[in-house]
């Protein structure tokens, strides 16, 4: 296998990293402030318990002041993070932001509820644009709506959580929607012009390593603009808990989810961002598995290994097989 990485790809890091894809796609950086709008999820308000390995407490430890308004938590936020950024950016063009509206599945409410949210978000003098966190299921025409009104004059991502390509996962962990639904509903937003982010878990329960490094090729064929990648991981006060307590699941070992995404980087196309490689979970809630290495030290030994190959992102992908051809 070559060892030299082609273009757009980072050179050290073998992969098309977000930051770098950021600045290429809008001329700038940007950070993301975290922000909770109040949401709800369809899965917690039908069935009152969320998806199978979901506790949102867990996952968004980030979002300190929910009480607070949108433009109050966006103050805190930003003045949260620039003085650890001004000596890394300076003589750039300044610190941008994006909202990020990242708690429970934040295109589930009544359009002028979301249009409100969102406009208040983009008044704060130094956001540029939003990113919205969502489900394939709370994406119907008024909120298409919504979204393509913002986009047509400020940047705006949608990150749709897909999970798993496999139906009888979903339906295990409890997601209520399919891979079709996914599908679906990135096509439409797609068709709005809006990019799209998708969400991705490694060693779900009854998954399969061919199940997860096959969903690069969905999501290359989908035209996605990024990808976050998770690997399965078992928090307090989850369904999980309860099952991994019995010994009834396990959870991917650190080497074989570095391998994973190897094989998962190499089927993807080039063109995607990779928007985060592992899961974070709060180290109170956290129950398995307990990795020594954070998600820095994860993401270079991901690396790492495409090093060791020779490798790099996209080298199996439909894209680069294709331009071989030429």
């Amino acid at each position: 296998m070559p060892g030299s990485v082609p273009s757009p790809l980072n050179p050290e890091l073998r992969y098309n990293n977000y930051g770098s894809w950021i600045r290429r796609r809008l001329g700038y950086s940007a950070i993301r402030i975290g922000v909770d709008g109040g949401f709800s999820c369809p899965n917690r308000d039908t069935a009152g318990a969320g998806c199978f390995y979901c506790n949102n407490e867990g996952f968004t430890p980030g979002i300190r002041h929910p009480d607070l308004s949108i433009s109050g938590q966006l103050r805190i936020g930003i003045e949260r993070v620039r003085p650890g950024r001004k000596a890394a950016w300076a003589g750039k063009s300044g610190l941008r932001f994006f909202a990020y509206f990242q708690r429970f599945s934040n295109t589930h409410a009544p359009p002028e509820t979301l249009d409100r949210l969102y406009r208040e978000a983009l008044a704060h003098p130094e956001v540029e644009g939003l990113v919205v966190g969502t489900r394939p299921d709370c994406l119907g025409p008024e909120v298409l709506d919504v979204l393509r009104a913002i986009a047509r004059d400020r940047y705006l991502m949608v990150e749709v959580g897909l999970q798993s390509v496999s139906d009888p996962v979903l339906a295990r962990i409890g997601r209520g929607h399919s891979a079709a639904d996914f599908e679906n509903s990135v096509r439409s937003l797609r068709a709005s012009g809006i990019d799209v982010g998708a969400h991705l878990i490694h060693g779900l329960p009854g998954d399969t390593l061919d199940g997860f490094v096959g969903a690069a090729r969905l999501l290359s064929a989908l035209d996605i603009q990024g990808v976050k990648l998770h690997h399965f991981h078992v928090v307090a006060g989850t369904r999980a808990e309860r099952e991994w307590r019995a010994g009834l699941i396990t959870v991917p070992g650190y080497g074989e989810y570095v391998s994973a995404c190897a094989d998962f980087l190499e089927m993807l196309s080039p063109d995607i961002a990779v928007m985060r490689l592992s899961g974070e979970a709060s180290d109170g809630m956290l129950l398995a598995p307990r990795w020594e290495h954070d998600g820095e030290r994860f993401a270079h030994d991901v690396t790492r290994e495409l090093t060791r190959r020779g490798s790099y992102q996209g080298l199996r992908s439909e894209t680069q097989i294709d331009e071989s051809k030429r």
